[in-house]
């Protein structure tokens, strides 16, 4: 019976302890101080089993290496690498090579420039296999910094590697040298020294392309590569053209053994298109028609390789033309319809880029190109980056060039495609905004595609795009709406649109290319309409005031000066002068008291304070019924309805405010047309219609005669007669004018008063009306005011010379072109005097050359008389 044991049995564990012995080479991270320290043995055979088990324990892990590396074992190792002993010496490189490929590593060895120099020198003397494999594999690692490089140079031993590279027998050696090269060839400084040494070949470099050892084909690749992209070197690139280069990597291409590199094959033929004269040499060479039939027959993940390798060539004038004869754009028209996505991106570009050659441009617009562009910009699930950019950028190109690709594009389903793009703004990037306002740029080339875009729901989309935050996008869009201005319809659209507001609304941006677009836009869009709600939004109040936009901007001026032509009451006021090609619109209004900001029309008629200063406003054209029926002042006569047709659009007579019909104003016109009799006596003019209160004779003037001058003289005195008062005493002082203005608003119920109802007037009433009648009877004058209750006029009137003898009755005829303001109008002292300009009456009659004009904005507080000599 057998008895159970009184307790658990238990492992007897101290039967296996751990072995304590020491094993000195077998290395651990704990052990491995002791390595370092048998390096400093004297005995070969230790020193040999050391270095052995260090190169071991270095390839067990890249942390070990650290190890090594933190206990200073590159100082040690160096002090073995000319080793008497030839183990020694191999593993003393091995070792080195492991520790230097630690990123730290080769700074420790380059220390010292004798430590490359010795290593290197193993290359030129030293025949042993693994020798010439390690201490390659150093210099290797060594030069991936450009000290290593400066060093290497300064060994003098190119030549002896490049003999290395051709000649060695042994793989690992020709990989390390070629690793070599291709870091000397990274430094440009280096570089320069490879390519100038003798030993230096092409055929030797190329025939290691088609080496049986996939690593040495690799490194070949690169260092072509590298060699080929120096681009400046002529040396190397014509001696590349005149070896079997380009025919080489074709061969590898066609090969199905080579297959592995194929892909590095194509980034080289990529790189090396990049030129005139490379692209010119691939075609004269054949391999685009290799090429071709590669991308026919090739793999789909290497027919992206092979298709960016054509379309690098349409980059340049050469590599176009070479395309073209080979039929390349039509590839790239039949693989935008591919099922391949990887490949559309190139297709795209190179369609692009073939569009500048206007016979392949030609060619492309006859197949269904823009349909395909369309479809690939439409399809959602395409990325944007590039096949959708690259696809615009082709689009753009087309249209810029073809008008049948314009035609095409601004049918109704493409255009839809193109125009979501800013639609759906949100979703799409930056840079495919900028490109779809740019194919709006170009459609406008066309007065068809041009067309199709003049629509409200367009103008809306690009007033909303001028809203968004990016710049250049705003100069871009102000560049479409800039060319839609030239067609009538666009202005109409743009001040319906409220386009004036959008504009008022940056142009407070301060980018000076921002700036100028809008400026531009400014002076193509502006109308009578528009220049009023300028006036309303204070654009023209602003505009005046920047001073440091008016010296940068050179559009500013430009801009302002548009805006004054279609509202001379604003020039007027902001200026406090109109020019002789200043011409008074029917509405001209003048305030007699300027505040600091100059009111539109509409501002004063909405404004419900007591009137305290009266508005004159020129109004030739009888009113429609309904509103001249809301007139209270009796009529001295009716007169029967004038011939003139009386418009109804914006720009006619109903945008004005309801004032009684100021039927004493066209009287005046009316007589001194009967007085002065047909204006074409004293006006050469052409192309003038019958209008009878529109100012068309000044307009179309190419010369002047000398009858001018009496008319002037008439015309002076006639307003001075009609605006001489209602009193036998003719009392028209500043006072008594004052006193009958106030009188004539109450009568009207009004401040707005026509000129025609004024019949007491002092000098500022006296130069509005010479003014306005002058511009109708082709008499080119000039307004400056200076005050609230001063102003004179200027005329131009040409003249004999007095020494010229020829009869004085007859009229002579001058260029109008030449005219320049040379007589002051008397209104005032004696009316009809002509006072010649810049005379000693003159300058008593216009008051002080110091005084600056009266404008809406706050006068200088000095004033700064010029001193006369």
């Amino acid at each position: 019976m057998t008895t159970k044991p009184l307790q658990k049995e238990r492992e007897n564990r101290s039967a296996e302890k751990k072995d304590l012995t020491f094993h000195p080479y077998t290395i651990s991270p704990e052990s491995a101080h002791t390595s370092i320290v048998l390096l400093e043995s004297t005995e070969p055979e230790i020193l040999c089993q050391t270095l052995r088990a260090i190169t071991k324990f270095s390839a067990q892990d890249m942390q070990n290496r650290v190890v090594l590396f933190d206990l200073d074992a590159i100082k040690y190792i160096l002090a073995h690498v000319e080793h008497p002993d030839i183990n020694i010496r191999r593993f003393s490189l091995k070792a080195l090579a492991q520790l230097c490929q630690l990123p730290r590593g080769p700074e420790q060895v380059l220390r010292d420039p004798q430590n490359l120099r010795r290593i290197a020198l193993m290359l030129v003397k030293i025949e042993d296999v693994f020798v010439l494999e390690f201490a390659s594999l150093v210099l290797s690692e060594l030069t991936r910094e450009p000290l290593g490089c400066e060093q290497l140079v300064s060994a003098n031993i190119l030549s002896s590697l490049f003999s290395r590279m051709k000649n060695s027998l042994d793989p690992d050696v020709q990989k390390n040298c070629l690793q070599t090269l291709s870091n000397l060839l990274e430094d440009p400084i280096c570089a320069a020294e490879v390519t100038k040494n003798n030993q230096f070949s092409w055929p030797s470099l190329l025939a290691l392309m088609q080496s049986q050892y996939l690593a040495i084909q690799h490194a070949a690749l690169r260092t072509v590569d590298q060699l080929i992209c120096r681009y400046q070197d002529m040396v190397v690139q014509k001696t590349f053209r005149a070896s079997t280069g380009v025919l080489d990597l074709c061969d590898i291409l066609e090969s199905y053994e080579f297959r592995d590199v194929h892909t590095q094959v194509l980034g080289v033929l990529r790189n090396y298109v990049e030129t005139e004269e490379n692209a010119r040499h691939l075609y004269q060479s054949g391999c685009i028609l290799r090429l071709i039939a590669y991308l026919e027959m090739a793999l789909p993940a290497m027919k992206p390789f092979c298709l960016a390798v054509l379309t690098k060539m349409s980059f340049t004038a050469n590599g176009r033309e070479a395309l073209f004869a080979t039929d390349t754009d039509l590839v790239f028209c039949h693989q935008l319809l591919s099922s391949n996505v990887e490949l559309l991106a190139d297709a795209a570009m190179g369609v692009a880029n073939m569009t500048k050659l206007l016979p392949s441009a030609v060619r492309m617009s006859d197949t269904n190109i823009i349909e395909a562009l369309c479809a690939i910009l439409g399809d959602d699930a395409a990325v944007w980056f590039y096949i959708r950019i690259n696809a615009l950028r082709a689009l753009a190109e087309l249209c810029h060039i073809i008008p049948k690709a314009a035609f095409s594009l601004v049918e109704t389903k493409t255009f839809s495609a193109l125009r979501a793009i800013n639609k759906k703004y949100k979703d799409t990037p930056i840079e495919a905004q900028r490109l779809a306002v740019q194919c709006y740029i170009n459609l406008e080339n066309y007065h068809v595609s041009k067309k199709a875009m003049l629509n409200g729901e367009f103008m809306s989309e690009l007033l909303s795009i001028m809203q968004r935050i990016d710049i250049n996008l705003k100069i871009m869009t102000c560049t479409v709406l800039t060319g839609l201005m030239t067609e009538e319809t666009g202005r109409d659209l743009f001040t319906i649109k409220k386009g004036e507001e959008i504009v008022a609304s940056n142009l407070s941006i301060e980018h000076v290319g921002l700036r100028t677009a809008l400026c531009t836009l400014i002076a193509a869009s502006v109308s009578n309409e528009g220049a009023d709600v300028y006036l309303d939004l204070g654009v023209i109040h602003y505009m005046v005031g920047n001073r440091q936009a008016r010296y940068v901007v050179g559009a500013w001026e430009p801009a302002l000066e548009a805006i004054f032509r279609h509202h001379p009451a604003a020039k007027l006021a902001y200026t406090g002068r109109l020019e002789i090609n200043d011409f008074t619109k029917e509405g001209f209004y003048c305030q007699k008291r300027l505040g600091q900001r100059f009111p539109s029309m509409q501002t004063l008629m909405t404004n419900t304070g007591r009137p305290y200063s009266p508005v004159f406003i020129c109004l030739f054209q009888q009113p429609p019924a309904d509103l001249g029926s809301g007139s209270t002042l009796p009529k001295s006569d009716s007169k029967p309805p004038s011939d003139v047709t009386i418009t109804a659009s914006l720009s006619g007579r109903l945008r004005f405010p309801p004032v009684p019909d100021d039927h004493d104003l066209r009287d005046y016109l009316l007589k001194m047309k009967l007085w002065f009799g047909d204006p074409s006596k004293s006006l050469h003019y052409f192309e003038i219609e019958d209008a009878h209160y529109e100012v068309r004779y000044r307009d179309k003037c190419e010369e002047v005669t000398s009858s001018l001058k009496e008319r002037a003289k008439l015309l002076a005195e006639f307003v001075a007669e009609q605006m001489s008062g209602l009193s036998q005493e003719n009392d028209c002082s500043l006072p008594s004018v004052d006193l009958y203005l106030a009188d004539l608003m109450t009568e009207l119920a009004s401040p707005i008063l026509g000129l025609g109802f004024v019949k007491a007037g002092g000098a500022l009433e006296r130069a509005l009306l010479f003014k306005v009648l002058a511009d109708r009877l082709g008499l080119p004058c000039a307004l400056f005011r200076t005050s609230s209750s001063y102003a004179w006029c200027e005329v131009a009137v040409p003249e004999l010379d007095a020494e010229d003898e020829v009869d004085r009755e007859k009229p002579h005829v001058f260029p109008a072109g030449l005219l320049r303001t040379n007589y002051v109008v008397d209104l005032i002292v004696k009316p009809g005097r002509l006072l010649p300009r810049g005379g000693r009456e003159a300058r008593h009659y216009c008051g002080p050359v110091c005084a600056p004009p009266y404008t809406a904005r706050e006068l200088p507080e000095v004033c700064r008389c010029e001193r006369r000599a």
